[in-house]
């Protein structure tokens, strides 16, 4: 065998000779068109359930630290999100959630210890939750489309929708693959112009009722200085489910912080902490 016939083949086992054809899409005329798209899927979005593995980068005291660790999911769409991670032997050593009021954040390991809790209408911009209830919600079709200045154009291959805002800045960007009109990236910006979370969703595959799901999630909290707080979601297994007003309640209503070193209300985009009882 010729060295060059064996490269050959080399090429051809990681190219994946069984690989689909690429599809090229035409897209949305208008970005009335692509909001309206987005707008119909967000309704139709039924209730799902997962499994995965999370890799989890933070900084502490200006230290990187990371984890990698099993987790569950639940998800009602449009505002209700639950994820439980198992962190250094506790189930639930880190959890988010969130419902159509509020949503709250916690990582146990004693370097943090720290409990996060907001309302929607004060959370503002603010970075520094990088698990953004929001954006997981948004990865499954529940896709928060504001009122506003929006723009349609391409990005290579994809779609791209922009919002400014009064001042004519940039203050989000949505990018939608054309052909099954799933979004494959989200980028957020404050009022100067500045990105502040960013977001991709890879891997989408249907479930068995036919709905297109992400099996990676990728999301960064970006600070001031350029560095990034972020976690990257692998799922595993994902299912439509059936949730009773039981279950509902005890994954989607917000349970009170206790045994927390550190307890903050995020108020107009700012954590605060919150004084111990």
């Amino acid at each position: 065998m010729s060295n060059r016939f064996a490269l050959l083949l080399l090429v051809l086992f990681f190219a994946g000779c069984a690989a689909q054809p690429m599809r090229h899409c035409p897209g949305k005329q208008t970005a009335d068109e692509a909001i309206a798209v987005l707008k119909s899927r967000r309704e139709k979005v039924t209730p799902i359930r997962a499994t995965g593995q999370c890799l989890l980068r933070y900084h502490v005291e200006g230290k990187v630290r990371k984890g990698n660790f099993p987790v569950k999911l639940w998800v009602n769409p449009p505002y209700e999100i639950y994820l439980q991670g198992d962190v250094a032997f506790d189930a639930t050593g880190l959890v988010f959630g969130s419902n159509a009021d509020e949503f709250w954040f916690w990582l146990k390991p004693k370097e943090v210890s720290s409990y996060w809790s907001g309302k929607w209408s004060q959370a503002g911009i603010w970075n520094g939750l990088a698990v953004s209830p929001m954006i997981v919600l948004e990865a499954f079709g529940a896709v928060d489309i504001r009122q506003g200045d929006w723009t349609l154009s391409r990005d290579d291959n994809l779609d791209l929708l922009v919002l400014r805002n009064d001042r004519s800045i940039i203050i989000q960007k949505i990018y939608i693959e054309p052909c099954d009109y799933v979004v494959r990236k989200i980028e957020r910006f404050d009022d100067s112009g500045d990105i502040y979370l960013k977001a991709e969703f890879a891997g989408y595959e249907k479930t068995a009722e036919g709905f297109l799901t992400p099996s990676r999630i990728k999301i960064a909290a970006v600070s001031e200085k350029g560095g990034e707080d972020s976690v990257e979601i692998t799922l595993s297994s994902v299912k439509t489910t059936e949730l009773s007003s039981q279950q509902r309640q005890r994954l989607f209503v917000r349970p009170l912080p206790r045994g927390f070193n550190h307890i903050y209300q995020v108020i107009n985009g700012q954590a605060v902490e919150q004084k111990q009882q």
